[in-house]
């Protein structure tokens, strides 16, 4: 894809850390740190950054909604990331509220949202997606989301911290497993030109071979169809220095 815009794009963080008004799961620690480090790197990479916190489900769809209408006309691409609770296919809104992946991503295909048509966009989602917990060590996945997760159009990359109906891991301290590595990652290969998917497949890599404190595993997963390699331009600012803990 091209890359030669006056920016590289929008990147909205939805970062929901207070669960305290729903009667649903508890507030995910290491969340901060999370949103620091994708901020850095993001930011590094040529994005706007931009954070939304503790956001409800009405408030999530009203943030994609008026990301849908910015005019994306000058920029190569853009990137949507949350980070929440999750459920099969979605993800909660502080107040309990769930969000369906296909809500999100419809709202920037290219009839929703014309600016972007014919460039990527990248949605990176940190959330469980059920109550499963993997301590076999082999949890088997082959890179690809449910093909009912992708929009209809073309042009998305959604890449999931982990499997439909599995946990996601986190450390209070460092973050998530799946963030962590994602910005590693990002700093580390960015620089010798590898493409997204490549990268992703390093993210894979990396977390399905961590293991916590009683031998149970994790292993990300991204869906995509993108016509293209995406490749982000060499930054020419030096690479961000990523906290490693809290």
């Amino acid at each position: 894809y091209p890359m030669s815009g006056q920016q590289r794009g929008f990147c909205l963080i939805v970062n929901n850390f207070d669960f305290s008004c729903s009667k649903g799961p508890k507030n995910p620690e290491g969340t901060e740190i999370d949103e620091g480090k994708l901020s850095l790197v993001f930011s590094w990479l040529g994005f706007q950054v931009e954070v939304l916190r503790d956001a409800t489900r009405d408030q999530m769809l009203s943030s994609m909604e008026k990301l849908a209408g910015r005019d994306h006309s000058g920029m190569d691409c853009v990137a949507c990331i949350v980070l929440s609770h999750g459920l099969k296919g979605g993800v909660y809104g502080v107040d309990g509220g769930e969000v369906q992946l296909e809500e999100l991503t419809d709202r920037l295909n290219g009839i929703g949202c014309p600016s972007l048509r014919g460039k990527p966009k990248l949605f990176f989602i940190q959330a469980c997606q059920g109550n499963k917990r993997d301590s076999t060590g082999v949890l088997c996945s082959d890179a690809s989301v449910a093909s009912e997760s992708l929009p209809s159009m073309a042009d998305f990359l959604i890449a999931m911290s982990t499997p439909p109906s599995y946990v996601s891991f986190r450390n209070g301290k460092e973050g998530t497993w799946f963030i962590q590595s994602l910005c590693q990652n990002l700093v580390r290969l960015v620089p010798s030109q590898k493409d997204l998917a490549s990268i992703l497949k390093e993210v894979i890599k990396d977390v399905s071979n961590k293991t916590d404190s009683k031998k149970r595993r994790q292993i990300p997963i991204y869906s995509t169809n993108i016509l293209k390699l995406v490749v982000f331009p060499v930054p020419e600012g030096p690479r961000p220095s990523l906290p490693t803990s809290l």
